[in-house]
């Protein structure tokens, strides 16, 4: 009896267990300067193995990580394992985790007609207008050279995220692949505005804290969550948001009915000035689904 008094305890503890929530590499979590209130994560390493990624996003160009690559001559696929996007709402800087240790990286930066400087016993490369530093050799940092400065300026003040920032984190689950979270303050979202997804920045700024998530593994899974300032405000961001969904499903081709079934599970509810938005698109769906929101590659 005391055995199985003893295994119902222990079943009882890890039934009651909190959800694990994801985690940022220490490396990378101990430069995040304190005045942040956006983080966009990207755990490369377990995203680039989904087909989904494979199929809807591998021929998409994302422009800091093709710079990356080209600076320092790496290969994304291969040496990049975990990127974390970090602004205080006017600048950003994009911090990656890898494999930067080759030695043949600094010439290929300076044939690639990178100027060297140095700036607190770190090596820069680039311009005022965009550099890389390399932190150590499985850290570097690209963006404009003064946000650079002040990253490095911090560095050794900074414990990980500010606590509200941490908060927010700790809604988004572990087996997520790519996850932003936000504190407030004005924001642009880098969508095209001609996309439906382009109308999701004048949704933005009635938000005063949010999180969102997206798991890849089979077909695309994401809660969004957003606090606003009022009930009110809420309920025009719902509006919102239903009409943007009504129009991405009239948007398909008659002969896709399955497709248009897809947007039947977007589910979007208000609670108070809270909204959440649950988004669960079966894997055979996913390309066309894509395909209508972000356009063709």
């Amino acid at each position: 009896m005391r055995i199985l008094a003893a295994t119902l305890a222990v079943a009882l503890s890890a039934c009651s267990r909190a959800p694990q929530s994801v985690k940022i590499d220490p490396s990378l979590a101990t430069l995040v300067p304190r005045d942040t209130v956006l983080l966009v994560g990207t755990r490369l390493e377990k995203l680039l193995k989904t087909p989904i990624y494979e199929k809807n996003f591998a021929g998409r160009d994302i422009p800091q990580i093709r710079d990356l690559a080209a600076k320092t001559g790496i290969d994304p696929r291969k040496d990049l394992w975990e990127l974390l996007f970090v602004s205080n709402g006017k600048t950003g800087v994009l911090l990656a985790r890898g494999k930067f240790a080759d030695d043949m990286m600094e010439p290929q930066l300076e044939r690639n007609g990178a100027p060297r400087f140095t700036y607190k016993g770190l090596t820069m490369f680039g311009d005022e207008r965009g550099a890389v530093v390399l932190v150590n050799s499985t850290t570097a940092a690209l963006g404009e050279a003064a946000a650079l400065r002040t990253l490095i300026d911090q560095r050794g003040n900074s414990q990980g995220p500010p606590p509200p920032m941490e908060a927010q984190i700790k809604n988004i689950p572990a087996e997520a692949q790519f996850w932003a979270a936000y504190t407030g303050g004005p924001i642009h979202l880098p969508f095209d505005p001609e996309s439906n997804l382009g109308n999701l920045n004048r949704i933005m700024s009635s938000i005063q804290t949010g999180t969102v998530w997206f798991d890849l593994s089979s077909g695309l899974a994401g809660l969004a969550e957003a606090n606003c300032a009022s009930d009110e405000g809420a309920q025009q961001i719902e509006g919102a948001l239903k009409a943007l969904i009504g129009i991405g499903r009239l948007s398909v081709p008659k002969n896709q009915p399955d497709l248009a079934q897809a947007y039947d599970r977007i589910q979007v509810t208000q609670d108070g000035h809270r909204i959440r938005l649950h988004l669960d698109v079966q894997e055979s769906l996913v390309d066309q689904f894509l395909t209508l929101w972000l356009g063709r590659k």
